[in-house]
C-alpha cells in the first residue's frame, strides 16, 4: 500500500471514529455549502462535510473518539444553546498534505445555518 493510500485511510478511520453504524457519517456529495472561507483558514484547498446529523449523532461520534463526556464541554454547550429550528449539524473535513506528506488539518462539527457556519466543536487534529 502506497503512503497517500495508507495516510488517506488512517484519516478516514480517524474522522469518522468508531461510531457503530457503517460509514458514519456520511460525506454530503452535493453540499451547496461555501466553505471556501473555512478551507483558508485551516490553509487546506477544500473541505468536506457531512449529511446533517442529529444532536445525539454529534455527542455518540465525540464519545466515540474518546470523549466522555462531550456535553459538559464549553464548545458544545455553546453550540446547543445557539442552535436554532433550521439549523445542521454536520462534521467538517478540511485536510492537506502535511509537512511529512501525510494527512494533516482539522476535523470537527460545526453548526451551520443559511449556509454559513455560526459554532464549531473542535475533537481531531491530524498532524
Amino acid at each position: 500500500m502506497s503512503l497517500r493510500a495508507f495516510s488517506i485511510l488512517a484519516v478516514t478511520v480517524l474522522a469518522t471514529g468508531c461510531v457503530h453504524s457503517s460509514g458514519f457519517p456520511k460525506l454530503d456529495r452535493s453540499s451547496t455549502l461555501d466553505l471556501s472561507a473555512t478551507a483558508k483558514r485551516y490553509h487546506a484547498p477544500r473541505c468536506k462535510v457531512s449529511l446533517p446529523l442529529a444532536q445525539d449523532e454529534v455527542l455518540q461520534a465525540v464519545r466515540s473518539q474518546g470523549i466522555p463526556h462531550p456535553e459538559e464541554r464549553q464548545d458544545w454547550m455553546e453550540i446547543a444553546k445557539e442552535i436554532k429550528p433550521g439549523d445542521q449539524l454536520r462534521q467538517v473535513m478540511c485536510l492537506t498534505r502535511g509537512l511529512t506528506g501525510v494527512a494533516a488539518g482539522e476535523v470537527f462539527f460545526g453548526l451551520f445555518r443559511d449556509g454559513n457556519m455560526v459554532a464549531e466543536m473542535h475533537t481531531i487534529i491530524v498532524d
